[in-house]
């Protein structure tokens, strides 16, 4: 829409100066005001010269044209001498030709600057894209090629095809590199995760005892410092019972030390299977003594638990020359209580042990 009402205008009458030229009838200001305006909405940033001004510039121009408006940098003495029907056509000419020689101007230098940017990308990246020689001759290959296109004032058609030919170079170079570090990185990974199930299994071994697969006895004293612990935290009851098998050094002396192994293993087998859960801890303590760490388990609860266990030991029987041996075992029972630490502790469930001993063994002491 312009500011143009065609009723109102009067043909324009040729200037003074030849050279200007003469326009004649409304279609003519129509469509010079309308390239005028084009101009300004299709405006960008120059150096010093924003877009918005030479968009404001333009409407101007284009108002001055269509509705004899004052143009831009007219004088009042130009604007009271003119008739409606004036029309400053040589500062049009004068404005639109110093526009495009600065738009021009503006692209030129422009397009140098993106010429060496991208000529110092190109060398930049030519160096750290590469890590082996056959792939630095391909990749120096086509940079030179394309340093040369842009160095030759070539077009932006050439220089984007032959820029997308080593984009698609190092794209290529690139994709097998990650293949190959994808690859270092699972071979990596798998390692680390065998090392930490080797270092597991190791660590594992070392709390283990060698001849039961219980836990060992520095593995007791941890475990029995943790509990003592989370008592302190929490107020959970716990309960420690101290088994020993009653005359076992009888059995190691008559019968021979490999007989006295399969008693120890087949007492914790039992120990095993009398406490299934995750939080009882059942360790051998120490040649034929046992040591159980009940989490959650009160007194009550633990002397049950115990009844259970020396009856599965007096259902024992090994088979040796000809005879059945069986074997019994005494326990001391010791719920934690508020006066105890941990050598506390261990030390009233040993001497509840000793009680269940000097009563006639084969049974439990609380």
């Amino acid at each position: 829409m312009f500011w143009s009402k065609k009723g109102d205008r009067k043909v324009i009458a040729p200037q003074a100066n030849p050279s200007i030229p003469a326009v004649a009838g409304d279609a003519a200001l129509d469509a010079t005001g309308a390239i005028v305006r084009i101009l300004g909405k299709h405006a960008f940033d120059l150096d010093h010269l924003s877009a918005r001004t030479i968009s404001e510039q333009c409407e101007q121009w284009a108002r001055h044209i269509l509705i004899a408006a004052p143009y831009p940098g007219a004088e009042p003495s130009d604007i009271e001498h003119s008739s409606e029907a004036a029309r400053n056509w040589q500062g049009l000419r004068d404005f639109i030709t110093q526009l495009r020689r600065r738009e021009h101007t503006f692209v030129t230098s422009n397009f140098k600057d993106m010429r060496q940017v991208l000529g110092d990308f190109i060398d930049t990246l030519g160096k750290v894209i590469v890590e082996n020689e056959d792939d630095q001759a391909k990749i120096a290959d086509r940079l030179n090629y394309l340093r040369n296109v842009i160095e030759s004032n070539a077009s932006l058609d050439s220089i984007k095809r032959e820029a997308m030919q080593v984009v698609g170079a190092i794209g290529r170079i690139v994709e097998v590199r990650q293949q190959t570090q994808r690859s270092l990185l699972d071979n990596l990974t798998n390692r680390l995760k065998s090392m930490r199930e080797e270092l597991s299994a190791a660590r594992q071994e070392m709390e283990l005892d060698a001849l039961t697969r219980l836990y060992n006895r520095s593995a007791f004293d941890q475990q029995l410092q943790r509990t003592f612990d989370l008592h302190r935290l929490s107020g959970q009851p716990a309960s420690l019972l101290i088994a020993d098998l009653d005359h076992f050094k009888n059995i190691n002396d008559s019968f021979g030390h490999p007989v006295g192994d399969i008693m120890l293993r087949k007492f914790a087998d039992c120990c095993v299977q009398t406490f299934p859960r995750r939080s009882d801890f059942v360790a051998r303590y120490g040649g034929e003594e046992f040591a159980i760490i009940l989490q959650e388990t009160a007194l009550e609860s633990a002397k049950l638990l115990a009844e259970r266990l020396l009856q599965a030991v007096r259902a024992l029987r090994i088979a040796h020359d000809g005879q059945s041996l069986g074997i019994t075992a005494s326990i001391g029972i010791a719920e934690l209580n508020a006066k105890d630490d941990p050598p506390g502790w261990l030390r009233r469930a040993d001497q509840l042990l000793y009680r269940a001993k000097d009563g006639g063994r084969d049974r439990v002491s609380v």
